[in-house]
């Protein structure tokens, strides 16, 4: 039997009826392979993302897919890639009068171009906005609810265990110095490693995942080159998993009692490896993100 095969049969049965979930990025792709297989297990779904049409259309779906009339699915309109909105998303969503606890928060948004660097109105390349520094204002904002949660799970779907060190997180943290597409892919990888690493250290009693999803037939690359786009969508109908197999994989890491503390798993939901300079870089990329998180949050 395949992994795939494995990981659906041991999860088939899993019902998590009371549980809820946000998922940031989850109107398109790998968010939305997460929240339909979130609401296959009857958890309570918020999809975050900036398409309204798309975000309605998934919600309809997440409520086919349920088996509970009591599970409860709603899409919230949201520009991730400011960090102040956040702060916005999660002081309104911690004010609903049904929400005490927040048990699963999936990070999935993302943007695949070929531009260079490019400030948001917050002053942050728009790639480490949403790759990096809007996923960990997700988490920072949402603390408090994960905490009040008996098993709270953070998951951030990038490139964990696929990615290189950022060799320049001293002298060009934030990229603006010299910024590449490789860089900034290394960046937000590197930094997700050790913000989530970080959040983990204070929050022992929550669980922080950083996920390489593979290579996945999505909707990849709306903004890229139509040659670009076209290759790699071919590629992707030939070798990439199905979105909802991605979705299931990737729940998995979510569902699996054996994942505490700080992970890195790869797309088959296996444990993979931190980068070499993990520890050396750790207090100065970690102070780094928190002086971002500081000065566009408070």
């Amino acid at each position: 039997m395949s992994a795939l095969g494995r990981i659906r049969a041991k999860n088939s049965g899993v019902n998590l009826l009371g549980k809820r979930a946000v998922v940031v990025g989850g109107t398109s792709g790998i968010g939305t392979g997460v929240a339909l297989r979130l609401a296959k297990a009857n958890v309570s779904v918020t999809v975050v993302g900036r398409n309204r049409r798309a975000g309605e259309e998934v919600v309809s779906q997440m409520r086919s897919v349920s088996g509970s009339p009591q599970a409860s699915f709603d899409f919230v309109e949201c520009d991730a890639s400011l960090l102040a909105n956040a702060k916005g998303f999660a002081a309104s969503y911690a004010a609903r009068p049904e929400v005490s606890s927040l048990d699963y928060l999936v990070l999935t948004q993302g943007i695949a171009t070929t531009q260079g660097y490019t400030p948001t109105s917050e002053g942050l390349d728009q790639k480490m906005a949403l790759h990096c520094y809007g996923r960990m204002a997700f988490v920072d904002q949402l603390l408090p609810l994960l905490r009040r949660s008996h098993d709270g799970r953070v998951l951030s779907v990038l490139s964990g265990g696929v990615h290189s060190p950022y060799t320049q997180y001293a002298e060009d943290a934030d990229l603006s110095q010299a910024y590449s597409l490789a860089k900034a892919a290394n960046a937000a990888g590197f930094y997700n490693d050790i913000a989530l690493d970080a959040f983990s250290r204070d929050n022992p009693g929550l669980t922080f995942i950083h996920a390489a999803p593979g290579f996945v037939r999505t909707n990849w690359g709306t903004e890229m080159p139509w040659l670009i786009k076209g290759a790699v969508r071919m590629l992707a109908r030939v070798m990439g998993k199905d979105r909802d197999d991605c979705g299931e994989l990737m729940c998995d890491s979510l569902f699996s009692p054996d994942n505490k503390g700080f992970c890195i798993v790869d797309e088959f939901s296996q444990p993979a490896k931190r980068t070499p300079l993990h520890e050396q870089a750790f207090a100065t990329v970690w102070k780094h993100v928190q002086d971002v998180l500081r000065s566009r949050l408070s």
